[in-house]
Order: C-alpha cells, then structure tokens, then sequence
C-alpha cells in the first residue's frame, strides 16, 4: 500500500512540475445604428478564461462569459437582453512550429438569459431561459513573449438544448440546435501564463 500512495505522490508531482496556469479572455462591443429607419443596436461581452496545461498539448480549465444585447426601434420596440454562461474545457495542441500553434477546444456550456420587452404602446414583458451546449472549436495561438500569447477562436460545431422558464407566456417549449459554422463567432484573446 505504502508503494501504491507513492507511485501516485510522485505521478502527481510530476504532472505538477509540468504544469502551467495561465489567465486570459476576450472583451468585445459593437454599436450600430441604420440611418434608414433609426433602429439601433448595442452588444457586448467580457469572457474571462483560466487554465491549466498538464503537458506541452494538453489543457484543461474553466470560460465564463457575460454579456447584454439592446436594440431599439424609435417606432416599435426596446429589446434588452442579459446573460451569462460557465463553460469547463479542455483543449488539445495538435500543431506547433515556433511561437505557432493550432488547436481544438472542447467545451460544456451552461447559460441563463433574462429578456426584457419594452413596446412603446402596450404592456412590457420579460422572459428567462436556460440553456445547456456542447462546443467544439478550433483555434490558434501566437506566443509574443514567454509569458503572453495571442490567441484566437472561430467557428463552431456545437449542439445547444434550451429551455424557457415555465412562468414564461411569450415563450412555449424546449429547442434544440445543432450548428456548423467556420466564418461567425470569432474571438480574439491575450494570455498571461505564469
């Protein structure tokens, strides 16, 4: 028994000296106004990241994301909309060249939303739902320094279930989602590892 706790002491001092945390994530906002019809839209959301590499390929490590979306039409309606999601990964280094890198991140996504409705004539209303995703993303990674890296996300194979709350009148039903895409939802990050 003495051996067995031994073996397993000294494998994890391994894995612990080969070991690397690092923080970092993604800030973005986006602004728009049509000159049309006067409608305009805000967007924006902070995703911080921590991780941890066990080894020169593999990570392993917690996103979290929060985020709001408003639109208004001066003739209809204000829209606001207000979430946040918590996504354990882990992510694999399958190529590297240099300060290169490229890599597929996989994660498990659980979000809340809050909807807000505000018409100009009429009763406001408000819905909530969870949701609950399955992500696959590739990514590459550019070191700058030994310390700080670049990196960036896009694209997605994902598979979402979401669901409103059962109080909800405008909303009825579960939907799931299942998404491919290469060209929306990119990110870009800065990395700090220590």
């Amino acid at each position: 028994m003495k051996k067995f706790l031994f073996a397993v002491a000294a494998m994890a001092a391994c894995v612990t000296a080969s070991a690397q945390l690092w923080v970092g994530g993604s800030l973005s906002f986006d602004n728009s106004k049509r000159w049309a019809n006067d409608n305009s839209s805000i967007e924006w959301r902070i995703s911080p990241k921590i991780g941890y590499a066990l080894d020169d390929a593999l990570e392993v490590g917690l996103g979290f994301s929060i985020g709001g979306y408003s639109w208004e039409s001066n003739l209809e309606t204000k829209d606001t909309d207000l979430g946040f999601s918590i996504a354990p990964f882990a992510r694999y280094t399958f190529f590297s060249e240099g300060d290169f890198s490229m890599f597929i991140e996989g994660n498990v996504e659980y979000s809340y939303y809050k909807e807000k409705s505000e018409p100009k004539v009429g009763d406001s209303s408000e819905a909530k739902s969870w949701s609950f995703g399955v992500n696959i993303l590739p990514g590459i990674k550019y070191a700058l320094t030994d310390n700080f890296a670049l990196v960036a996300q896009f694209g997605a194979l994902s598979f979402t279930h979401a669901q409103p709350d059962k109080d909800n009148k405008p909303w009825t039903g579960s939907q799931n989602s299942f998404r491919f895409s290469l060209y929306s939802g990119v990110s870009f990050g800065l990395y700090y590892s220590f």
